[in-house]
């Protein structure tokens, strides 16, 4: 580790350690908020070995320390054989369906060196039961409904994803009372190959609206979606009326209210 100075410019994924006040924390850099505070994702008690936020604003106390980690799983020589740690895990071979997004998960949350340290040190639990907690699944697995299951993990991509990309998604909405909207999306694959991929999901369901949405904006501590319902797949592309739109982020808002939803009519969110 190495101090943070006030002229220290971060980039992005720079895994930040804040220490002191009886706090041993660590997270993933995002970005300065407007006053200059740290926004990190994936905020880990160093502590206690647990998730505390997926997200959270830094505001450091006077007698805190920062630090930031040079190293990265994509500069050290290390990180295969940290990788190997993780995918050695019974419980990752067990969810083959997670395992993708549990690997991108640790490489934005952690150090080679930290999980070779941990195996060394029989602690590997600091790294396992905040995985467990992202994800649900292990001891802090819940009895979820299908519709549930897809929400959590459509909920994932829409954590992951970066300032200025797409995600292409296949959603059920409807008007009815106590039908409970639901998401899927497979990153920026096109809405046929996202419908067939359903097809082989637990949670399987028809969809009837397909569009995109855009992480456009961090405000306020809020991430800012723009969101449209133009799939040309699953629905009339580019002719598609704002009012579609306006159900869909509602539905977004509903699952999702930590996140903010702007519709756009047509294929705005792409800029079509």
């Amino acid at each position: 580790m190495k101090p943070i100075s006030t002229a220290k410019s971060l980039a992005p994924g720079t895994i930040i350690r804040r220490i002191g006040n009886n706090k041993d924390q660590q997270g993933s850099f995002l970005k300065y908020d407007a006053k200059n505070n740290m926004i990190l994702a994936n905020i880990i008690d160093m502590e206690t070995g647990s998730l505390v936020a997926s997200e959270g604003v830094l505001k450091p106390q006077p007698a805190d320390k920062l630090y930031y980690y040079a190293s990265s799983f994509s500069s050290n020589p290390a990180s295969d054989k940290a990788l190997k740690v993780v995918k050695s895990w019974p419980l990752y071979k067990k969810h083959g369906d997670l395992q993708d997004k549990i690997i991108n998960f640790v490489r934005i949350t952690y150090v080679p060196e930290q999980i070779i340290d941990m195996s060394k040190r029989d602690c590997l639990q600091s790294l396992f039961v905040p995985i467990q907690q992202k994800f649900r699944i292990g001891r802090f697995t819940e009895n979820r409904g299908s519709e549930r299951v897809c929400n959590d993990i459509f909920m994932l991509w829409l954590e992951s994803i970066n300032i200025g990309k797409h995600l292409t998604y296949l959603a059920q909405v409807t008007k009815e009372k106590g039908q409970l909207p639901i998401f899927y999306s497979a990153g920026a694959k096109t809405h046929e190959e996202t419908a067939n991929l359903i097809q082989n999901e637990i949670f399987t369901f028809e969809p009837n609206l397909g569009g995109h949405i855009k992480y456009a904006d961090f405000k306020n501590g809020t991430r800012h979606f723009i969101v449209d319902a133009g799939s040309k797949y699953m629905g009339v592309g580019s002719k598609t009326p704002l009012a579609v739109s306006k159900m869909v982020a509602g539905a977004l808002k509903k699952l999702y209210p930590d996140f903010d939803f702007t519709p756009l009519k047509g294929r705005g969110a792409i800029g079509e």
